[in-house]
């Protein structure tokens, strides 16, 4: 069954155009952001819930009349493992969201319920397609069924509204939802460590691993089938409805700028990856961070309106990469977020269900950088990949670098 939370007729003849106003953070940016999450009912029945952010689709109007459509077209594929064959459920629906004159920059809800039986993993493949655009975009989600302590055995909700996100702000309270009457006490683990940034992708070093040691731990009964919890002041927070596994339910607290960059010191730190340790510790150290920042900025770009542009570039790839690659730490820090940052968008990925490919250049080029990110377990996150290093990567990483320091934004040039 599907549940639609926006729908108006469907309108015919289409002549005029309208957009929302472009993102200020990333404006070159055409992608669709597309959020999902998963919620499992029963043994048998998943909810998935949809959220499409309007930035970038079109608007048509039918007729001269004040009303604006965007005309989406929902189609979903429950798989046994991501490009299998093996079809468990599927269907589509339309979408239709309805808009005045000035189209406003809003999220689209929308609920669709799955056929997922328990013990079992699969990967749900949703397809959006802006009919009025002609553009198709695609969305990835795990669902795991395999056991009832799985972060999907529970729905967040924050002012009374489905959470497409797991962060939040400090003292921002959260309401947590569950539909597995077995689970009766929760053990909530507090975790406040901070991490730095990804070593580059040559480094021999080996991290420092994490173990999972909590920095406090309290116990909550439950006599419904929801609890409220409030966000620490920093670190994050895991809830485990079995004190015997650690699979659960990660809430993280962030600043109210993420995925952006919220102050000076962020950025320096953000900066780290183009910066020598000796200009890195003369930011960190300096009584005017802001200055410290902006002269960087300045002296590697020759001007203030170059320094303007590369900032707004280097950032926004900071924001796309909080977006879209933070686990246990924010994305900029991960290795994914590192190789997005410094080279940009991949030209081509490759994904299976335990590793990524990212490819720079022409296939099959000598001239081509290649990427291997390998997905691995962790507690906190569904979201961790670890890149497979090499001395290789040494001269493309420097090459990339050398851009960004000589004043220019480094795009894949096939080099």
């Amino acid at each position: 069954m599907v549940i639609l939370f926006v729908a108006v007729n469907c309108a015919t003849k289409k002549q005029f155009i309208s957009k929302p106003t472009k993102s200020l953070v990333n404006p070159d940016s055409e992608l669709l952001e597309v959020n999902a999450v998963a919620y499992h009912i029963n043994d048998s029945i998943t909810t998935s819930y949809l959220e499409i952010k309007n930035e970038n689709l079109i608007y048509k109007r039918p007729d001269t009349t004040f009303a604006f459509y965007a005309d989406l077209k929902i189609s979903y594929k429950l798989l046994a493992e991501p490009n299998s064959k093996k079809i468990i459920d599927s269907s589509s629906y339309y979408l239709i969201d309805r808009a005045n004159e000035t189209v406003e920059i809003k999220s689209i809800i929308s609920k669709f319920s799955l056929k997922a039986k328990n013990n079992a993993n699969y990967y749900l493949d949703i397809q959006v397609y802006d009919l009025n655009k002609k553009i198709k975009y695609n969305k990835g989600l795990n669902i795991y069924k395999k056991n009832n302590f799985t972060e999907q055995n529970f729905l967040i909700t924050h002012n009374n509204s489905i959470s497409f996100k797991t962060n939040f702000l400090k003292d921002e309270t959260v309401v947590v939802k569950f539909s597995n009457p077995s689970i009766t006490q929760i053990t909530v683990n507090c975790f406040f460590k901070e991490f730095g940034p990804a070593l580059p992708p040559f480094s021999t070093k080996v991290p420092d691993e994490f173990k999972y040691k909590p920095d406090s731990i309290f116990k909550m009964d439950l006599s419904t089938n929801q609890f409220q919890l409030t966000m620490p002041r920093y670190g994050f927070l895991h809830i485990t409805p079995n004190p015997n596994f650690t699979e659960g339910l990660t809430l993280y607290t962030y600043d109210k700028t993420f995925p952006g960059v919220s102050n000076s010191d962020e950025m320096i730190n953000c900066t780290r990856y183009l910066m020598s340790k000796a200009e890195f510790d003369s930011c960190k150290a300096s009584t005017d961070k802001k200055a410290a920042i902006d002269n960087f900025w300045i002296t590697i770009a020759g001007s203030k309106e170059r320094a303007r542009e590369l900032l707004k570039k280097y950032y926004g790839r900071v924001k796309e990469a909080n977006k879209y690659y933070t686990s246990y730490t924010q994305g900029w820090k991960t290795d994914r977020g590192m190789i997005f940052i410094i080279f940009g968008t991949p030209t081509n990925i490759y994904k299976s269900s335990k590793t990524e490919i990212w490819v720079y250049g022409p296939e099959n080029s000598p001239n081509s950088t290649r990427f291997v990110f390998n997905k691995t377990p962790n507690p906190f996150s569904d979201n961790d990949y670890i890149l497979e290093r090499s001395q290789f990567f040494k001269d493309p990483y420097y090459t990339a670098v050398d851009y960004w320091r000589e004043g220019r934004v480094y795009i894949n040039n096939g080099k």
